[in-house]
């Protein structure tokens, strides 16, 4: 098991991988933007696809909103106009404009999608799923989770030139790829005695607001964050009850996020006041990661109320693993260089109101 820190490294083994596969390839993806890393990524895909490998791709038509509406504004998968798609793009694009982006919402044609699409190997669901869920799995063996989408900005920087902090896990075990796909398919209950775990959202049955919570009340001495979002009421009552026990809570996360800023800080000033050290990236941090005392979480799921009640989602749970812990605490130390710390922490009042309604 091992922990990859940044999408460009994320990447690179996953490409390595792919080329490797002989049987197969499972992709469920949230974001997968046409750029530079998305048709790499599908280049690689064509290849396997053509020299026998049967390729799934499960990609989220929900997420299609991010792409039209950030960086360069283009979907791979999805080229149509769908009107809720749309309408939600443009008020994402509008609330959240910067200079650097293109105007307007036109899709450009891209020869080698069709050419893809068309594979007798390829099964390719496109579907609204409102799923956030990122995984690989190769072969039925060898396994990826964690935060990364498929867009440039995962794999070096954002069109405002920000470096993107964001994690995936790679495992390499075919067992541990079966446990995952029970779980995934619903099929098995979450086991708090198990070493590796997986916190869900699935369809029908929405699990992260009761599992992740629980982990957050039984920290006794450390709760260590990476973390993009935050909002929803019972993660953020469990941080504020973890530090009126003592626990020492440590929250890293975007100076200024590409989504709810004003909110995000407004919860930083809380938990600040309340004793929590906060530093602000001045990259962009999209990692949801979290260390309680030895037990890691990272995967795609943010604490923010999309995470916890609406959105299907999957963050791996690694007990005592005391590589990947270190591994972790090594990231932590290595980017504490790039963040700053202000007390109080300042926010817009009015921004932070309007944002909250979308969190």
């Amino acid at each position: 098991m091992r922990l990859i820190t940044y999408g460009n490294e994320a990447f690179k083994a996953i490409l390595e991988d792919i080329d490797r596969a002989q049987r197969s390839i499972l992709i469920q993806m949230f974001i997968w933007r046409d750029d530079q890393i998305g048709n790499q990524l599908l280049n690689h895909l064509q290849s396997a696809l053509d020299r026998g490998v049967q390729v799934t791709i499960q990609k989220d038509a929900y997420g299609s909103i991010f792409e039209k509406a950030e960086e360069n504004k283009q979907s791979l998968f999805h080229k149509d106009k769908q009107k809720g798609i749309h309408i939600l793009a443009k008020i994402i694009d509008v609330g959240y404009a910067d200079d650097r982006k293109p105007k307007g919402y036109q899709q450009k044609p891209n020869e080698a999608l069709n050419k893809f699409i068309g594979h007798p190997n390829l099964s390719l669901s496109t579907s609204i799923l409102k799923d956030h869920t990122k995984f690989y799995i190769i072969d039925d063996t060898i396994f990826y989770v964690g935060g990364v989408n498929i867009e440039d900005k995962e794999n070096g920087k954002d069109i405002q030139g920000r470096t993107y902090l964001d994690y995936m896990v790679r495992i390499d075990n075919p067992d541990e790829v079966n446990y995952f796909l029970s779980r995934f398919e619903g099929k098995i209950a979450y086991d708090a005695n198990r070493t590796i775990e997986y916190v869900m959202n699935r369809p029908n049955d929405f699990q992260v607001i009761k599992d992740l919570t629980h982990l957050l009340n039984q920290a006794n001495y450390r709760i260590l964050m990476h973390m993009a979002y935050f909002g929803a009421k019972s993660a953020m009552q469990a941080l504020f009850n973890a530090l009126k026990r003592g626990v020492k809570v440590t929250i890293v996360t975007s100076k200024v996020s590409n989504l709810q800023t004003e909110y995000n800080l407004y919860w930083m000033n809380k938990l600040q006041q309340a004793g929590a050290e906060v530093y602000l990236y001045e990259g962009l941090v999209h990692a949801k990661a979290i260390l309680i005392d030895d037990t890691f979480i990272v995967g795609s799921t943010n604490l923010n109320n999309s995470a916890f009640d609406q959105l299907g989602e999957c963050s791996l749970v690694v007990q005592g693993d005391a590589a990947l812990k270190e591994s972790f605490l090594q990231s932590h130390k290595d980017i504490l260089s790039n963040t700053i710390q202000t007390n109080p922490i300042k926010y817009s009042k009015i921004k932070s109101f309007f944002e909250q309604l979308l969190s």
